[in-house]
């Protein structure tokens, strides 16, 4: 068993490295889930003795890149300022691995990335009237996934992690959030989902050359969106979304046969990640119960890399055992299955609910990890070492 748990680099570094991997040991794990490629946003931080609100710079990358590497490609990752004035924490994790420490997972964040969107307009993700999402690039884009494959084969190249973690390598939906959302409309789960299907100009060139009408797919799409925005409340179409999937919207043939297709672009990406990977570095895909949504068809996605981390945080311990069964049917008989679980409070009402959710799951994976170093409060690393404890694995 692997067991991880996520962390920061600015954690590592205010706790101090040495400290910070001592107490991920000491908590049950035998591996650490760095962020190595990530977005904006502002954490509270309990874990970490000196930022306790932290704002990160935006879709930035927490290791050195060879500006050579990228001299030409339109899409190139920037690295953090803090690698410079506070170390590349990658790099030191690496080296406390190859002492004998911890094992070392690069948890990377792909397509989310709104500093790149903003400075990319023309590869974002644009709904069925043509107006942008700055916060995803879209998979479709031959610019957005050089950029991502180039950058994981330039990680597992120079650092050799054990395992790559993908984040986002599929298409972000309307709801993911941004800044100061606002709706006054009352949107319905059809309509959200509906207003994050990507017909940039990417998405209907591929779609139309593999025989898919992505014109007439946007049209159903839109046509269906302004029938939403000009009803004086909200009114189910699809009555059977999401709990149905994509088949709740077979009686569009048009839009439920580009919303196939579109799954195309996110096997295809996984795919060419690990073909550009270092092959001594496993490349697994972080997954979730509603990843359908994002295009991801999980079996096809899990045969292109090796395996699948898939996110329980919001999963009771009763349906635990149930979900992972559903994803381990989806995968090869020797693919790996980890289990992410989290460690916020109301979600996890304590630790004998995360033993119980871990306890579910330890029959059917290879590991667990744990959300998230910094972000709870240093006393919680006990629950994870008595749930690590109940599966028989300390």
């Amino acid at each position: 068993m692997r067991h991880s748990v996520w962390a920061y680099p600015w954690d590592l570094h205010d706790l101090g490295p040495g400290a910070a991997l001592s107490s991920i040991a000491q908590a049950g794990a035998n591996c650490i889930s760095l962020a190595t490629s990530y977005h904006a946003g502002r954490f509270l931080q309990p874990g970490n003795p000196r930022r306790r609100s932290y704002f990160p710079e935006d879709g930035t990358v927490y290791y050195r890149p060879d500006p050579a590497r990228w001299v030409d490609a339109e899409i190139a990752p920037k690295q953090a300022e803090i690698v410079d004035t506070e170390g590349d924490m990658l790099a030191t994790a690496i080296a406390a691995r190859e002492a004998g420490g911890s094992a070392v997972s690069c948890w990377t964040v792909c397509l989310h990335n709104t500093r790149l969107g903003m400075a990319h307009q023309g590869h974002v993700v644009r709904n069925a009237f043509g107006d942008p999402a700055f916060y995803g690039l879209c998979p479709s884009s031959e610019a957005a996934r050089g950029y991502v494959a180039g950058m994981v084969a330039e990680i597992t190249e120079t650092y050799r992690p054990d395992r790559i973690e993908l984040e986002s390598p599929d298409f972000m939906g309307f709801d993911h959030g941004f800044h100061h959302e606002k709706d006054g409309l009352g949107l319905l789960p059809e309509d959200m989902f509906l207003l994050g299907v990507c017909f940039c100009d990417h998405c209907i060139t591929r779609a139309n050359a593999a025989g898919t009408d992505a014109d007439a797919a946007r049209q159903v799409v839109a046509n269906h969106l302004q029938a939403a925005f000009e009803r004086e409340l909200p009114q189910a179409q699809f009555p059977d979304f999401p709990t149905q999937g994509l088949a709740a919207f077979d009686g569009k043939p048009a839009l439920a046969e580009y919303l196939r297709w579109r799954t195309e672009s996110v096997t295809s990406l996984i795919a060419r990640i690990r073909a550009e990977a270092h092959p001594d570095s496993q490349i697994l895909l972080i997954d979730g119960e509603a990843s359908w949504q994002g295009g991801v068809d999980r079996k096809k996605a899990a045969a292109a890399c090796d395996g699948l981390l898939y996110c329980a945080y919001f999963t009771p311990a009763d349906r635990v055992r149930a979900e992972l069964e559903t994803a381990r049917a989806a995968l090869k008989p020797d693919a790996t299955l980890i289990a992410g679980l989290q460690m916020f409070h109301p979600e996890v009402a304590n630790a004998e609910d995360l033993i119980a959710r871990a306890c579910a799951a330890g029959p059917l994976v290879d590991g667990l990890n744990f959300y998230n170093l910094g972000l709870v409060p240093p006393a919680r690393l006990g629950w994870m070492r008595r749930a690590i404890a109940a599966m028989g694995d300390i």
